[in-house]
């Protein structure tokens, strides 16, 4: 580093301030408990201000073929206090459950990542447990 450079970074710091660090992706999680009984789904998550709530699917396509299937949609997920927020969710499924990819879309959260779905046992009744993790963004 020259002197030039060095009085011009100084004089940079003097009128900026020190330069903040960026601010880092943050885990989530979120476990949603989806029987399909038609009795209402909720979820538990990591989200700060949205520990826990229920939720319900959006517009969705479903199809597939004789070894597994396609969901394609979102899903619609409102807070204790009443806040909401809405996931764009592609996955695959079958007997043994389903995996894809989400994403947020809209509202206050940033981020996208990962689902797993795991099917209830037998003596839970019929429903699925899906594990949405990923990162949240800034």
């Amino acid at each position: 580093m020259n002197v030039r450079t060095t009085a011009a970074t100084a004089a940079a710091l003097a009128v900026l301030g020190p330069l903040a660090p960026a601010s880092a992706a943050e885990p989530v999680h979120i476990e949603a408990t989806e029987p399909f009984d038609g009795s209402q789904a909720t979820f538990v998550s990591n989200l700060e201000g949205c520990g826990s709530g229920t939720v319900e699917n959006g517009t969705f396509s479903a199809g597939g073929s004789a070894r597994f299937g396609i969901f394609n949609g979102f899903k619609h997920f409102t807070c204790a206090d009443g806040s909401e927020f809405t996931v764009r969710l592609q996955a695959r499924f079958g007997d043994a459950g389903s995996t894809g990819t989400w994403a947020f879309v809209g509202g206050t959260y940033r981020g996208n990542g990962t689902l797993v779905g795991i099917p209830f046992e037998p003596s839970e009744g019929e429903g699925i447990t899906d594990i949405y993790d990923g990162t949240l963004r800034p």
